[in-house]
């Protein structure tokens, strides 16, 4: 009878130890977040971007260039280690995983640290902003991460 108590306490107790970790972004305040790469506030928040690790900490960027160059050139984290990273949808402002969504490119476009990319939900949309903007260039992920960065030059 001992031996059944116990059987049935080290499930209960190695459950009541786990981490529950969430890969959901966190809202950005402006007020405080900052980025982790260039150390400036998060004030244009539909660039803004986040990095979730398997152990659920997030790393936010003002923009998309902050968190590849975080990626690429930080030590503070191996790429296996990434849970999620997310984008804003530069006209609804919700959070798009950087693998699902498209990106519109020019050198000319304003972004907080001048790497021209914004983000979209879906290619139509960015399609529409190219016409409405007369320049771009649509990347998806795979050719994002082709793409050469000022900082990388």
């Amino acid at each position: 009878m001992k031996n059944f108590f116990i059987i049935l306490l080290v499930p209960i107790l190695l459950m009541g130890c786990s981490k529950n970790v969430s890969y959901e972004p966190q809202e950005i305040n402006p007020e405080i977040d900052v980025c982790e790469v260039c150390n400036m506030s998060i004030t244009e928040v539909h660039f803004a971007t986040q990095l979730i690790s398997k152990d659920g900490e997030v790393y936010k960027f003002d923009d998309v260039g902050c968190m590849i160059e975080f990626v690429e050139k930080n030590e503070s984290i191996e790429k296996n280690q990434i849970a999620k990273q997310y984008v804003r949808d530069f006209n609804s402002g919700d959070w798009v995983e950087l693998k699902d969504a498209y990106h519109v490119y020019d050198p000319d476009i304003w972004t907080p640290m001048a790497n021209g990319i914004v983000s979209f939900s879906t290619k139509e949309s960015a399609k529409s902003f190219i016409k409405e903007q007369g320049k771009g260039e649509i990347y998806d992920f795979e050719k994002l991460k082709t793409h050469t960065w000022s900082w990388s030059k």
